[in-house]
């Protein structure tokens, strides 16, 4: 019997007592949130804009760049001495437009300054005899432009020149104006071949 009583008192103890009637009951203050909090100024506030708003951004920027993919495209390829006109829009091949003039028409023919008299060569008049001039000396060609190879992935090579460096594949337009053939990998070593048989090798 001593020992459930001993238990039962402690028990008692341990529990609140319920306060009498006419008692003020003493409440525990709540606890305000972050925002409510007196030191809580403004410059807290923004900053907690300023870095939701980067978050929302940062989610958000990778779906727009996936939906608008024509916004955020290569540039345009401008290699060293690359003729006006030429067919390099971008860093791989695109068919050159071949353009062809059209025949003159006789209302063409009518307006220009034309002499229209029939002229021709007076037997004699020609020295047969004259000495052969020899072939006329003209210049060596220019220098093609050179440019390495620097990495390759994918089937795709990047290049480098003068100008920088650009990424073409199978048929792109080189920068001395020839064409990609094969990108090959010959002995552990990696191989660009151009359509002017030209081997260039993987720079170490």
């Amino acid at each position: 019997m001593a020992d459930w009583r001993s238990w039962f008192g402690r028990a008692s103890r341990d529990q609140p007592i319920p306060p009498l009637p006419g008692m003020d009951i003493a409440h525990e203050p709540r606890q305000l949130r972050f925002w409510q909090k007196k030191d809580f100024s403004v410059t807290d506030a923004v900053l907690v804009g300023v870095g939701v708003g980067l978050a929302a951004a940062a989610a958000t920027f990778p779906w727009y760049v996936f939906m608008h993919q024509d916004q955020f495209g290569y540039a345009t390829v401008r290699f060293e001495q690359t003729p006006t006109g030429s067919d390099l829009s971008g860093p791989f091949y695109t068919p050159r437009v071949q353009w062809r003039p059209s025949p003159a028409t006789a209302e063409d023919l009518a307006s220009l300054p034309l002499d229209h008299v029939a002229t021709g060569t007076v037997v004699g008049s020609v020295e047969f005899d004259a000495p052969d001039p020899g072939p006329q000396t003209q210049p060596f060609p220019g220098t093609p432009p050179r440019f390495t190879l620097v990495h390759v992935a994918n089937g795709r090579a990047m290049i480098s020149d003068a100008n920088g460096f650009f990424v073409v594949e199978r048929g792109s337009v080189l920068p001395d104006s020839s064409r990609v053939l094969s990108i090959d990998n010959v002995d552990g070593k990696w191989r660009l071949k151009t359509s002017r048989d030209q081997v260039v090798e993987l720079a170490e």
